[in-house]
């Protein structure tokens, strides 16, 4: 995604119902901040996502624009006022890691899946805050249904204190946006680095 010293250190994530509706959320998150316009882009499921960085008080101004130009068709937002660094990368998905196979800090593997972008930003971000993994496979949306995963690796008392924190982050008291969440000890050999083929 670029040069990560310029990046946030606030992101904002608008997840719309309507691609119509979308980029009039965009437009009215830029014309009332000046916060950085990431992603405005139409996904699987028929959603439109509006990704904004900037300071955390242009991410603020900018998301409540978002979201009251948004109103009922808005399906999920995230706002996070320091972005952890191994977010940024996550929002050029699909991301295919480099091989990870001979990777001997990869002792286990973790893979969460969530029903709203916005929410696998989230997890991801309180995921990376709790403890030593590294994010790997990224897919958003596209050819998801609207869905989005991503998977981690690391020592398996890291990846369970992650899974976790992805968990919490991930479900709401009115909405739980997790779908699945899955931690493998040990991948098999054939799986190692290469989970998805």
């Amino acid at each position: 995604m670029g040069d990560r010293v310029s990046r946030g250190p606030a992101l904002g994530v608008l997840e719309v119902g309507t691609i119509a509706r979308g980029i009039v959320v965009a437009d009215a998150a830029l014309k009332r901040s000046p916060a950085l316009l990431v992603h405005s882009r139409a996904v699987s499921g028929g959603k439109h996502l509006v990704i904004l960085e900037g300071g955390v008080a242009e991410i603020a101004e900018a998301m409540d624009a978002g979201r009251l130009a948004a109103g009922p068709v808005l399906l999920d937002s995230v706002e996070l006022p320091a972005a952890d660094d191994q977010v940024w990368p996550m929002l050029g998905a699909p991301v295919a890691p480099p091989d990870w196979t001979d990777d001997p800090d990869a002792e286990a593997v973790a893979i969460i899946e969530t029903r709203t972008v916005a929410a696998a930003i989230a997890a991801a971000d309180a995921a990376c805050k709790a403890a030593h993994v590294t994010v790997r496979d990224v897919r958003l949306a596209i050819d998801l249904a609207g869905k989005a995963y991503f998977t981690l690796t690391g020592s398996l008392d890291s990846i369970e204190a992650a899974a976790a924190a992805a968990q919490e982050a991930a479900q709401l008291p009115a909405f739980d946006r997790l779908v699945g969440l899955e931690v493998i000890a040990q991948p098999s050999p054939d799986l190692r680095g290469k989970l998805f083929r």
